[in-house]
């Protein structure tokens, strides 16, 4: 099997398992993985004030980036070295790679709201592949309410999560449909190796012949049932019921 060195890109709905799939992915020995990036997040185009100002006031940022292994300084070098996104995420790779003293690895990212620059990944990096996570929307919506890993969001807004990577993603595959793979979190937690070995094989990996640790994942719970009430459900079910079809989620 053909092997590729080209990055690929983990994006989709937040609290969908893209983190899971990332911290597995990470086991295998020619791949590499840093906390997110958020570099094709943001509308504001690249070396703009709003730009700037995300890498320069953002402390989540600033941690993840301390996480990485790279100080403000030499971010602040990278990003001045830079012209444009892809030049940052080049720059910052590099410097990631060194770090985890395997310079050969191939690189790949873990930004779910990457779904919002999947064009600008996409002309940056045109042999890139994007997988797609996508989970049952009232669980998201649940974690999301709950928000024990990110802040807290209104039900609106965590519906609204849901709907606009839906939209956004779909849009993507009506170009390169190809170059998408859909990756059910409810499957991934059933069967995560059968999984894992699909994924490899779509982004080219080749050696799928690891022994990943998979013993921490286990079936979806359906923790809405104890969170959310029945007029929350409805909301959910009637403001995402176009995606929830399409997805096999009604």
């Amino acid at each position: 099997m053909k092997i590729s060195h080209a990055p690929f890109f983990i994006a989709g709905c937040v609290r969908s398992g893209t983190t899971m799939l990332r911290e597995i992915l990470r086991q295998h020995p020619q791949l590499e993985s840093p906390e997110e990036t958020h570099f094709f997040r943001w509308s504001d185009p690249f070396a703009s004030n709003r730009y700037d100002m995300v890498y320069t006031q953002n402390k989540l940022i600033a941690q993840q980036h301390e996480m990485d292994g790279i100080d403000a300084e030499e971010f602040a070098v990278i990003y001045q070295n830079s012209l444009d996104r892809k030049d940052l995420m080049d720059g910052y790779m590099q410097a990631y790679l060194e770090r985890q003293n395997n310079p050969t690895a191939r690189w790949f990212d873990k930004t779910p709201q990457h779904v919002y620059g999947l064009f600008l990944i996409k002309k940056a990096y045109p042999d890139a592949k994007i997988i797609h996570i996508h989970r049952n929307p009232l669980n998201v919506a649940a974690s999301l309410m709950k928000g024990q890993v990110m802040p807290k969001h209104s039900l609106v807004g965590a519906v609204n999560y849901w709907n606009e990577s839906m939209v956004l993603i779909e849009a993507f595959k009506s170009v390169y449909s190809q170059d998408v793979l859909d990756v059910s979190y409810e499957v991934f937690c059933s069967h995560p190796l059968n999984t894992l070995q699909r994924v490899l094989k779509f982004v080219e990996q080749g050696d799928s012949n690891i022994d990943f640790m998979l013993e921490d994942i286990h079936p979806e719970k359906n923790k809405y049932l104890e969170s959310m009430d029945n007029e929350q459900v409805t909301f959910v079910e009637e403001r995402c019921a176009e995606y929830m079809e399409k997805y096999g989620y009604s």
